[in-house]
């Protein structure tokens, strides 16, 4: 792993992130790989953006095989949590309804970041939306009916998320994303719950 810091931010680059991103895009033919891994990297800016206009900047940002992650120093505002989508949706607003449509690759970008948006929506793992579905249910719910939903909730969409992954493969449609993506959170699921 390498680290750095820019302007009191550590950076640290694992090259476990290098090698997800060479494979990745060593499979990818349409090019569509290089537009969500740009979506990708307009979500995490969207969020930095907020941090830093709320004048909170994040302590480290991580580049590893399992994603983009940024540490904050303060707990995060429904609205740092929220940005990376907003941004992700005026993207896909932008490249598929505004933007004259000259290209293939303007289309593949805004339909990267709509997947990409709705993908980390999802109230799950460490995703944004269940971060931001444990903020209003802790300011709604008594805590105990908080906990129980936000459970509920990310068991259903797990199984939703296993359920497509596995029609996709049973009906021919494979797609290695799809069940790289669902491996990947029952995964990160699994760990962050026997921490």
């Amino acid at each position: 792993m390498v680290s750095f810091k820019v302007r009191g931010i550590r950076v640290s680059l694992d090259f476990s992130f290098f090698a997800v991103v060479g494979v990745f895009l060593a499979f990818d033919k349409s090019g569509y790989g290089l537009c969500c891994l740009c979506a990708c990297f307009c979500h995490e800016l969207g969020h930095l953006l907020v941090m830093i206009f709320e004048r909170k900047p994040p302590k480290e940002m991580i580049f590893s095989g399992g994603g983009i992650c940024i540490k904050q120093r303060y707990d995060a505002s429904a609205l740092v949590l929220g940005a990376g989508c907003a941004v992700n949706f005026c993207l896909f607003a932008l490249f598929c309804f505004v933007f004259p449509k000259d290209s293939i690759y303007k289309l593949l970008f805004g339909g990267a970041n709509l997947i990409i948006g709705i993908f980390n929506l999802l109230p799950m793992g460490e995703l944004d939306g269940k971060r931001l579905l444990e903020k209003a249910c802790c300011k709604l719910l008594p805590y105990f009916a908080a906990e129980r939903l936000l459970n509920v909730t990310e068991v259903l969409f797990i199984l939703l998320t296993a359920a497509a992954a596995m029609l996709l493969l049973f009906t021919g449609a494979v797609n290695l994303t799809a069940v790289s993506v669902t491996v990947y959170l029952f995964l990160i699921d699994l760990l962050l719950k026997t921490r």
